[in-house]
């Protein structure tokens, strides 16, 4: 799967979000607000393929945590992703 190339991420503050742009305007009614490691998955996949497992892999070797807890993690972000519309497959 990948990222929608019309998907960016910006920062706001202290929080950073996914907003889709068309590359004229920035569309701020579908905003999404992303935790840390969410973030680091979706910027360390933009404009590429990914799978669950290796974002699970990502996780377990950023944050020292086990594969199951990671895989269940990068599924839920995944699962929110795709409910979203921002994941083309």
């Amino acid at each position: 799967m990948q990222i929608k190339k019309n998907i960016r991420i910006k920062q706001i503050g202290d929080e950073k979000i996914l907003v889709s742009n068309d590359g004229k305007n920035l569309d701020y009614t579908r905003i999404i607000s992303l935790n840390q490691s969410a973030a680091f998955l979706i910027e360390e996949s933009m404009e590429k393929e990914f799978t669950v497992q290796e974002w699970a892999h990502r996780l377990t070797d950023r944050y020292d945590i086990d594969y199951a807890l990671a895989l269940s993690d990068a599924q839920k972000v995944v699962d929110k992703l795709k409910q979203a519309g921002v994941l083309c497959e």
